[in-house]
């Protein structure tokens, strides 16, 4: 990431869940003891014994993160779901940003007591968090506070780039830069491997799935099992084949022809064109790829159980592709069976590798990649 204070990606859940990319990102993270805290009052000793005491029970609100001098609220979403993945139960994300002013660390805690006291807090505790860094340098140091609800001072630290705790980082961008803010908060709130195997969803993960577009996972969760059921059926279900919508505005009907043929001649079902022609009307305006998905996911269930196939299962694609760029494009298709209940709901674009392999240029070569993850699933 050649520019970090610029380029959000790492908070953009384009290709999975953002509770998975987090996952992925700090599974045996967390593994630190706490560090012993040099030269602090032994009331401040006390009041952090006392949180450490509380672990996941203590209640904290995350004031905004800054990012490069700004409050990004994407940022503090990422550090308390990350926090709740430890085990922490009771978060809060505070709404009012705290503006400091340029000072040592020491004057920095104090400000963000005096501004607890000031705009007070409903939990226990409050943690405030900046990322500091500039076009040229990028993020260079992290530095965080936490005072209780009276605003006195329980916690802080400072991370450089140059710091010990730091040298693992691969890059200082803001995703890895929370997982080292959390990473170091963790065992002052008594949070551990024990607490992140308790770990259950909650608040945080809730606000991540909206922000992705993701369903309740109540509703995914039937997914596998009936994909399960239809790999059984094959090869003799049949599958009723849509035209699929071309840039989001447009159907091609034959894009419909030849995925049936390709299907058919791989002999993964018993794949039927429709004779009805459907321009579903999700829109292609939000950047966020996974929640255009689900959009087009959720109209395509609500047509099918609308209007029942004669048929095992029906099919709806959505496609992109630049014939010139091959990394500018996606493929998304879904397949609902004659309830309307989902049983696929697909996403490929340039970060993937079975889109990678086939170059994505043109409504071809999308058909290609369609029957190449179908195949993945089903055989």
């Amino acid at each position: 990431m050649k520019n970090p204070i610029i380029n959000m990606s790492s908070f953009r859940a384009v290709a999975m869940p953002m509770s998975m990319v987090l996952l992925a990102v700090c599974v045996g993270c967390f593994s630190v003891a706490a560090e012993p805290q040099a030269g602090i009052a032994p009331e401040q000793q006390q009041r952090l014994e006392l949180m450490k005491a509380k672990g996941p029970d203590a209640s904290l609100t995350i004031l905004p993160v800054r990012l490069a001098g700004k409050p990004w609220d994407r940022v503090t979403e990422v550090v308390g779901v990350l926090l709740e993945q430890q085990g922490l139960r009771n978060i809060e994300l505070g709404k009012t940003p705290f503006a400091p002013a340029d000072m040592n660390l020491e004057s920095l805690a104090m400000a963000v007591g005096a501004f607890v006291k000031t705009n007070p807090i409903t939990t226990d505790y409050a943690l405030y968090a900046e990322y500091n860094g500039g076009r040229q340098t990028g993020l260079n140091e992290l530095r965080a506070v936490v005072v209780d609800q009276t605003g006195a001072v329980v916690w802080t630290d400072r991370q450089t780039p140059q710091d010990q705790a730091s040298k693992k980082l691969e890059a200082w961008d803001p995703m890895t830069v929370s997982v080292l803010l959390v990473q170091r908060l963790s065992p002052q709130l008594g949070l551990n491997e024990e607490t992140a195997k308790a770990a259950k969803p909650g608040k945080m993960a809730t606000i991540m799935d909206q922000r992705s577009g993701l369903p309740p996972e109540n509703e995914r969760a039937a997914l596998p099992e009936r994909q399960k059921a239809m790999k059984q059926a094959l090869p003799g279900a049949t599958l009723l084949v849509f035209p699929p919508r071309i840039g989001g505005d447009k159907v091609s009907v034959p894009g419909a022809t030849n995925l049936v043929q390709l299907l058919n001649e791989a002999g993964l079902c018993k794949a039927v064109q429709s004779d009805q022609t459907i321009l579903l009307k999700t829109s292609l305006a939000d950047p966020n790829e996974l929640k255009a998905l689900w959009n087009l996911a959720r109209e395509f269930r609500d047509f099918v159980r609308t209007n029942p196939p004669a048929a095992d299962y029906a099919l709806y694609a959505d496609y992109v592709f630049n014939p010139q760029n091959s990394e500018q494009g996606f493929v998304h298709f879904v397949v609902c069976d004659r309830k309307g209940e989902w049983v696929i709901v697909d996403l490929q674009n340039s970060h993937q590798p079975d889109y990678q392999s086939i170059g994505v240029i043109s409504r071809e070569r999308c058909d290609q990649l369609l029957v190449k993850r179908l195949e993945g699933y089903l055989k």
